[in-house]
C-alpha cells in the first residue's frame, strides 16, 4: 500500500465512522486534493486489495473488516487522554471506595462503549481453609484463600454432617495444593480442585446500555454477539502488560480495544467493546490512559 492509498483509506474509514454511509469518490478527492479520476483509480485499487467494498453500483464505498483493521492498527501506539483528564481521574480513583468499579464506569463514560476490567492473580493463592455446609440437594463449599479472597460454590454431592466435618478438618491449611483425600471423600476433593483450577479472576462491567446508542444495535444478532462477549467469563489469555491490542471482527461485526497491565499480584486488561465502525482513536486513548492511571496511581 502506498502512502497515498493509506491516506485515502484513513480518510474514508473516518468518514464512514462519522456518518455510517458509503463514502463517494468525490468526497475523497476533495478531502485530499486529488483529481476525481485519480481518486477513483486509487479506490478501485484499494477495493481489489480487499480494504474496501462497494455495496451498490452507484453507491460510494465502505471499509471491509480488513480495512477497519488496517486503519485501527495505524493508530498504534495510541495517543493518551489529555493530562488534565488523566490527573482528575487519578485523584478521583485515589478516593474511590471501589476503585475498580469506579474505573470501569469512567471508561464506559469517556468512551461511550461497554467496558470491562478483568483481573487475575499472578499465581494461585494458598488455600487457608474450607467451610462445608449441607444443602437440600448437595453441599455448599466456601473456600477461604490468602489475601482475604473467598470463593463459593454449590456442589452436587450429598454427604453426612460427620463426613463434612472430617473433610473440613483435613482442609485446614494453608495449602499450596489440596492434600490427599481421606477415603470416601475423593469426589469432594476432586470437585474442590476443579473450583480452584477455574481461576480466581475478577471482572467488573459497566455501560452495556451504551451499545444501544449505536445504529448497529438495530440488528438483534449484533447485540447478541456483543452481549455474549460482555458477559463472558472465559479463561482466555489476557492482553500482555503494557500492550494495547485491537481485535476487529474476530467476532462478527464486533471490535474490541484491549489494554493490558500488571499491578502487584495482579495482571489484567481494560476492554472496550463496540461495532467495527468504532471510534478507534477515542477508544484507544481511553483504554491506554486509564490502564496506566490504574496501575501507576492506584495501590490495587
Amino acid at each position: 500500500m502506498t502512502a497515498r492509498q493509506r491516506a485515502i483509506l484513513n480518510l474514508l474509514v473516518e468518514a464512514y465512522i462519522q456518518t455510517g454511509a458509503p463514502v463517494p469518490s468525490a468526497k475523497v478527492a476533495e478531502g485530499l486534493g486529488l483529481s476525481p479520476a485519480l481518486a477513483r483509480y486509487e479506490l478501485i485499487a484499494l477495493e481489489e486489495m480487499g480494504y474496501l467494498t462497494k455495496p451498490h453500483t452507484s453507491a460510494g464505498r465502505v471499509p471491509t473488516r480488513q480495512g477497519f483493521r488496517q486503519y485501527s492498527l495505524s493508530l498504534l501506539p495510541p495517543k493518551g487522554l489529555p493530562p488534565s483528564v488523566q490527573e482528575r481521574v487519578e485523584r478521583a480513583l485515589e478516593g474511590a471506595r471501589e476503585p475498580e468499579a469506579f474505573l470501569v464506569k469512567v471508561a464506559a463514560g469517556l468512551s461511550g462503549y461497554p467496558a470491562l476490567l478483568r483481573l487475575r492473580p499472578r499465581r494461585r493463592p494458598r488455600l487457608l481453609q474450607v467451610h462445608l455446609s449441607p444443602l437440600p440437594e448437595g453441599t455448599l463449599a466456601v473456600l477461604v484463600l490468602e489475601g482475604g479472597r473467598v470463593k463459593e460454590a454449590r456442589l452436587p454431592l450429598t454427604l453426612s454432617p460427620a463426613r463434612l466435618r472430617e473433610a473440613e478438618e483435613a482442609l485446614q491449611g494453608p495449602f499450596e495444593h489440596l492434600p490427599q483425600a481421606p477415603s470416601g471423600l475423593e469426589g469432594l476433593f476432586a470437585a474442590l480442585e476443579r473450583i480452584l483450577a477455574q481461576g480466581l479472576g475478577q471482572t467488573y462491567r459497566e455501560g452495556l446500555a451504551q451499545a444501544l446508542k449505536e445504529p448497529e444495535a438495530r440488528d438483534p444478532a449484533f447485540l447478541e454477539r456483543l452481549v455474549q462477549l460482555y458477559e463472558a467469563e472465559g479463561e482466555d489469555l489476557l492482553t500482555p502488560p503494557g500492550r494495547v491490542d485491537v481485535r476487529v471482527g474476530e467476532v462478527e461485526g464486533v471490535s474490541a480495544v484491549q489494554a493490558g497491565f500488571a499491578r502487584g499480584e495482579w495482571t489484567g486488561e481494560l476492554v472496550l467493546l463496540g461495532p467495527m465502525r468504532m471510534r478507534y482513536p477515542e477508544a484507544l486513548a481511553v483504554a491506554y490512559s486509564l490502564s496506566r492511571v490504574y496501575t501507576e496511581g492506584h495501590a490495587g
